[in-house]
């Protein structure tokens, strides 16, 4: 089965933001109160063995928390909790003994004078140590800030760009151990040679390079790190208090539901059995001579395939992240119209302006395939998780290429996309609006899009009025149609804009379409980076309707359908 994905949003509400704000301050007090009573009622199973976590495996139930009143003091039901709460407390201590010096030095560097000698430069490389330092919720919050340049400076997602495939590393002697447990053989008799040091190590697990014995071949060895279960669950028990006391405080805001779905998407990954299936289905997804030429997934290999373990081959090239640190951002212009539609003057050019077009153009229209076609959406597609390399194109491919691109060189750009830990798929419900939405962003129907985005979610219960949100989505449609004949507008600015109107009218949007948005918010961002002159919205195009990327993914959809028709 397919690792699911689904991600939350924060929905404020007027009502809900004046109520937070009425209440008095004494209920600071009181919230610390709630807070320390939800610790002793949240217990957490621990152990030193790693196992896979169930989306919800914290709380015990009433019945074992209180113990069945027979227990005496060392009741095992007693035990258990006193354990848990010590756990429980003893990592809050860890999480405030990281971050603590980050906020003091923060708070130093703010104030007049004495600011100065505070540098934010420090500040910065504190934080990275202390995120990387809090485990792996700290480091996929980082990972994930690193990407937002529209959110933070960039001198902080620079740095924070660090924790990106540099990650802490376990030791090669857990790798081992969790090698042969996993497989039931020594690391020997199946590598002829492993490389004891880590290539990469993220918030999940680590990789090294290894040849396999069965056929010299060059693999990646995935392993998950040491008792990533415990430190998990210990997380997200602290996170979901923080977000009932957060819920408690202002009801009016999803904030509970937002971080079961954090905490469930996280526990996602723990399993590398999904991954590969991920993978598999990926494969299919991209397997014809055009895509291939362009695209690549890394291949599991079969029979060393498990919970903690997965070997795949090894993909060679370079990480969009390295790309960008070694390059740096591409600086835009001004775009203009000519007869061949919108073209963006003043842009800076060096020899990687070519290479930077074909890259972003290559990301953005697979990104499209996958959610408008497919239905099968990678959902961690931070740039560190991208890697290009140039690759030889076959005949068929380079014919293939020059009919879509008009491009029949030998020797092209290819994308490969790793960590597939996490795919997102649309319910076949949602699934029927998805083109139509996108059909109408390209059409500029404002009143379209704004239906379509109230059949994004299953119900709307809490919208006042369908007529007055579709009126305003059509008239900030209308005022962004007015900024891009004018030569202005993006992509992700229209897709926030539009969120805006969601929140304020209460409008549920399935989370999957959630996911598909933060996604391609993500994919904009180094996008953007490595050529501003890459239109979205022009691909989008290309991608919908009658464009000829959209021609490419419907004859690809029909093969594979009558492939299974015919049982090929």
């Amino acid at each position: 089965m397919l690792a699911r994905l689904s991600l939350g949003r924060l929905r404020g509400t007027k009502a809900g933001c004046s109520q937070f704000r009425s209440r008095p301050a004494a209920l600071t007090a009181a919230g610390c109160i709630g807070w320390s009573y939800l610790c002793l009622k949240a217990p957490v199973h621990c152990s030193n063995q790693v196992t896979p976590v169930a989306p919800k495996p914290l709380a015990l139930n009433k019945e074992v928390a209180q113990g069945d009143g027979q227990g005496g003091v060392g009741s095992p039901e007693k035990v258990i909790v006193a354990q848990s709460i010590a756990a429980l407390l003893f990592r809050y201590a860890e999480v405030a003994f990281h971050l603590g010096p980050v906020i003091a030095w923060w708070l130093l560097g703010s104030m007049p004078v004495i600011g100065t000698f505070f540098s934010r430069e420090r500040m910065l490389a504190m934080l990275v140590d202390a995120l990387a330092n809090c485990g792996p919720v700290g480091i996929k919050w980082g990972q994930w800030a690193s990407t937002r340049f529209d959110i933070f400076d960039d001198d902080f997602c620079d740095t924070l760009g660090k924790l990106t495939n540099f990650a802490p590393a376990h030791s090669f002697e857990w790798s081992r151990e969790c090698l042969e447990t996993s497989f039931g053989r020594k690391l020997d008799d199946v590598f002829i040679e492993f490389d004891p040091e880590a290539v990469a190590s993220g918030s999940i697990g680590q990789v090294h390079m290894a040849t396999l014995r069965s056929d010299n071949s060059l693999v990646a060895v995935k392993v998950q790190h040491p008792n990533l279960a415990k430190r998990l669950a210990l997380d997200m028990a602290i996170l979901r208090q923080l977000a009932q006391v957060a819920a408690w405080l202002a009801p009016g805001w999803r904030i509970s539901e937002t971080a079961d779905q954090f905490a469930t998407n996280f526990e996602a990954q723990l399993d590398f059995r999904d991954e590969a299936e991920n993978l598999r289905a990926f494969k299919r997804n991209f397997d014809s001579s055009f895509w291939r030429a362009i695209v690549s997934f890394p291949k599991p290999v079969e029979g060393l395939i498990a919970h903690d373990v997965l070997v795949e081959s090894f993909e060679s090239g370079e990480s969009v992240a390295n790309f960008l640190g070694r390059c740096g951002s591409r600086a835009g212009g001004s775009w203009h119209l000519t007869n061949k539609g919108w073209v963006m003057v003043g842009a800076s050019e060096d020899d990687t302006s070519e290479l930077r077009a074909n890259i972003a153009l290559c990301g953005i229209q697979s990104y499209f395939k996958m959610m408008i076609w497919d239905n099968l959406l990678h959902a961690d597609l931070h740039p560190g998780n991208v890697l290009i390399r140039l690759e030889d194109v076959d005949p068929l491919g380079r014919l293939m290429r020059y009919i879509v691109l008009g491009d029949s060189s030998s020797r092209v750009p290819h994308i490969v996309f790793l960590d597939a830990g996490l795919a997102a798929s649309f319910p076949q419900e949602i699934f029927a609006h998805i083109h139509s939405f996108f059909q109408a962003v390209v059409s500029y129907d404002g009143e379209t899009i704004g239906k379509s985005i109230l059949a994004l979610g299953l119900t709307q219960p809490h919208v006042r009025s369908h007529a007055a949100f579709i009126e305003e989505v059509a008239q900030k449609c209308a005022a962004q149609k007015r900024e891009y004949d004018a030569g202005g507008g993006k992509a992700g600015d229209n897709m926030r804009s539009y969120l805006e109107s969601v929140r304020a009218h209460q409008v549920i949007i399935h989370p999957s379409v959630m996911v598909a948005v933060m996604s391609m918010l993500v994919l904009e961002g180094w996008q953007f980076r490595l050529d501003p002159a890459v239109s979205v919205f022009t691909c989008l195009e290309s991608a919908t309707g009658d464009g000829i990327f959209g021609y490419v993914s419907r004859l690809s959809r029909c093969v594979t359908e009558l492939r299974g028709r015919l049982g090929l």
